[in-house]
C-alpha cells in the first residue's frame, strides 16, 4: 500500500494502491473481499454505513437487539447444504454458531395451523398425509425438487474447479431450461391443482418476493432446496455474526475494511475502471473494482452511463425492481417462547389465494396482507433481557403507498401514517401473541423508505430486481460488466436476492478476478 500527501488544487486528499477495492459490505462485497484477501490480494472494503453487513446486519434499541433481515439462512446442513462449501471457502465455516429450528416453521391459515418438519422426507409424509388426493403428485413433485437440485449442486461445483458439470445430460440441460423459462405456477400445474396444497406448499414465495404466477420457478426451486434439503438456519448473533466473521477474515489476510466512508466515483480511464474516491478525498487506485451497491448507482451515478455500452444499458433499464419490506421491531416485557415451541417463526395467512398477498400490498391494505411474527429470542436469548422477547412482524407494503408514504409531505405525517399500519399489524398479531401491545417497551418501524435510506437500493427493494423468468438467475446481470476490470456483487446479480444468494455472487466475482490475474500472470 502506497501513501501520498495530499496537496493543495489536487483532486484526492491521499491516495492508496490496491489490487482490489470493492465498492460496499453487504453480503456480496464481504465475501469477495474475503475470498480475494484469502487469495492474498490487497483489498480495501468500503462501507459508508458505521458498519459492515448491508442488510446482514442487528441494530439495539435500548436493552434489545433486532435483526435487520435475516428470517432464517438456508442450506448449511453439512452433507447436503451448499452454503457448507461457501462458508468454508469464505473462512468463516465454524467461526459462528448455525442455529436449526425443528420445525421449520409454522402456518396459520383460516382452518388449520401446521407446523412444517425440518426433514424433508417428514414434510413429504406430512402433505400426502393432509391431502390423500394429491399424494401421487406430492411425491413426484419432491423427487423432482431432489433431480433438480442434483444438477444445479453440479453447476456449483464445476464452478468452482472449472471443469464440466459431472453427470450432467442433455435431457438435465432442458430440465433446466424448462425452469428458468417458466413461473412456479406454470411448473406446478403439471403436479396438483388443490389451492390449499399449493398455498402451503409455496409458502416461502415471500421470501422470492414474487407470487407463484410471476416468480421465476428456477429460483424458486433452488431457494426450496436449498431450505428443504439444506437446512433453515439462524445464529447466535444474528445475520451480524456472519458479516463480522467477513470483516474479520478481510483484516486478518490483510485487507483494509474501512467504515464511515461514502464512495462517491469510480474512475473510468480508457475503459478500465482505475480509481475509487470517496466522499472525504482518499482515492483508491485499483486494478480491479468490485461494486456491491446496487447496479442502476453504480452505473448511473458511480461510473456514469457513458462508459457502457448502449445495448447493456438498455437490457438494465428494462428490468423491474423488487419488492421492499415493511416491519414492525418491538422489544417486549413478556416472555412468548411458549407459544412458538421450537420454532421462531409463525407465518400468518388469510387466504389460500396465493395472490391475494400481493394485491394487499399494492393496495396498502394492512388488514389482508400475509405477514410473519418472529420470535428471535426463541433461539438467541442473548437478543433480549431474560424474561423479555424481541418480536418482529414483517409484511410488505409498496413504496408508493399512500403519496410514497407522505414522505415528502411532512416527516411528522410519514411517522403517523406508518405507526397508524404499525397498530393494524400489532392487533392482527394478537390474534397470535395475546395482550402483545400491553407489553411493548420499544417499536421501531421500518418502511421502504427506511430501507432505502439505510441501503440506498432504488425503492429500498431487498430482492434487487424482481424474480421473474425474464430477469431470474442467467437472465440477471452477470458479475462481469461490459467495463472489463469492473464487477459486480450482490442481489442485483446472478443468482439473486437473498443473504445466501448474495455470497456467492461476491464469491463468483473473486473467483473470475482471481481467474482473470492468473491469466494475465501466465501471458507475462
Amino acid at each position: 500500500m502506497t501513501c501520498h500527501v495530499w496537496k493543495p488544487g489536487t483532486t484526492c486528499g491521499t491516495t492508496e494502491d490496491f489490487d482490489v477495492v470493492v465498492v460496499g459490505a453487504g453480503g456480496g462485497g464481504l465475501a469477495a473481499a474475503a475470498a480475494l484477501a484469502r487469495a492474498g490480494k490487497r483489498v480495501a472494503l468500503l462501507e459508508k454505513n458505521d458498519r459492515v453487513g448491508g442488510a446482514m446486519t442487528n441494530f439495539r434499541r435500548g436493552h434489545y437487539r433486532f435483526e435487520a433481515s435475516l428470517h432464517a439462512f438456508d442450506g448449511l446442513v453439512e452433507g447436503k447444504g451448499l452454503n457448507v462449501d461457501i462458508f468454508k471457502a469464505l473462512g468463516i465455516w465454524g467461526k459462528v454458531q448455525v442455529l436449526r429450528p425443528d420445525p421449520m416453521y409454522r402456518i396459520v391459515y383460516p382452518d388449520f395451523t401446521w407446523d412444517i418438519p425440518a426433514d424433508v422426507d417428514e414434510y413429504q409424509a406430512f402433505l400426502q398425509q393432509q391431502f390423500p388426493d394429491s399424494a401421487d403428485g406430492i411425491a413426484r413433485l419432491f423427487a423432482e425438487c431432489k433431480d433438480v437440485n442434483r444438477i444445479l449442486v453440479a453447476f456449483l461445483t464445476s464452478q468452482s474447479t472449472g471443469g464440466a458439470p459431472a453427470g450432467v445430460t442433455t435431457e438435465d440441460l432442458l430440465k433446466l431450461q424448462k425452469y428458468m423459462d417458466s413461473t412456479l405456477s406454470e411448473v406446478l400445474a403439471e403436479y396438483f391443482t388443490d389451492q390449499r396444497l399449493i398455498a402451503v406448499w409455496t409458502q416461502l414465495a415471500g421470501f422470492a418476493g414474487t407470487s407463484p404466477d410471476k416468480v421465476s420457478a428456477i429460483f424458486f426451486l433452488a431457494m426450496w432446496n436449498s431450505y428443504h434439503l439444506g437446512g433453515y438456519h439462524y445464529f447466535t448473533g444474528g445475520s451480524q455474526a456472519v458479516s463480522d466473521a467477513l470483516a474479520a477474515v478481510v483484516g486478518e489476510n490483510g485487507g483494509l475494511v474501512r467504515t464511515q466512508s461514502l464512495v462517491t466515483r469510480i474512475v473510468v480511464e480508457d475503459g478500465r475502471a482505475t480509481q475509487v474516491r470517496t466522499a472525504d478525498g482518499t482515492c483508491f487506485n485499483a486494478r480491479y473494482v468490485v461494486s456491491n451497491a446496487n447496479a442502476p448507482d453504480t452505473v448511473n451515478r458511480l461510473v456514469g452511463r457513458e462508459h457502457f455500452p448502449s445495448e447493456w444499458l438498455a437490457k438494465m433499464d428494462a428490468m423491474t425492481v423488487g419488492l421492499s419490506a415493511y416491519v414492525v421491531n418491538l422489544g417486549v416485557n413478556h416472555d412468548y417462547r411458549d407459544l412458538f415451541g421450537a420454532t421462531h417463526e409463525v407465518m400468518v395467512n388469510e387466504s389460500y389465494d396465493t395472490n391475494q398477498p400481493f394485491e394487499a400490498l399494492a393496495a396498502c391494505d394492512p388488514e389482508r396482507t400475509a405477514f410473519a411474527i418472529a420470535n428471535y429470542t426463541v433461539l438467541d436469548p442473548s437478543t433480549a433481557p431474560a424474561g423479555k422477547n424481541v418480536i418482529e412482524i414483517t409484511t410488505q407494503f409498496a413504496y408508493e403507498c399512500n403519496e410514497a408514504w407522505k414522505f415528502d409531505r411532512s416527516h411528522e405525517e410519514y411517522r403517523k401514517y406508518k405507526d397508524e399500519l404499525a397498530q393494524v399489524m400489532i392487533r392482527r398479531a394478537e390474534r397470535i401473541l395475546p395482550g402483545l401491545s400491553q407489553h411493548i417497551e420499544v417499536m421501531e418501524v421500518a418502511t421502504p423508505r427506511t430501507i432505502e435510506g439505510f441501503t440506498a437500493n432504488p425503492k429500498g427493494s431487498i430482492f434487487g430486481w424482481d424474480n421473474t423468468p425474464q430477469q431470474s438467475t442467467q437472465n440477471r446481470l452477470q458479475q462481469q460488466t461490459p467495463i472489463p476490470n469492473l464487477f459486480l456483487a450482490g442481489a442485483w446479480t446472478f443468482p439473486g436476492g437473498g443473504q445466501s444468494a448474495v455470497l456467492i455472487s461476491g464469491a463468483m466475482a473473486a473467483q473470475s478476478i482471481l481467474a482473470t490475474m492468473a491469466a494475465e500472470a501466465g501471458s507475462q
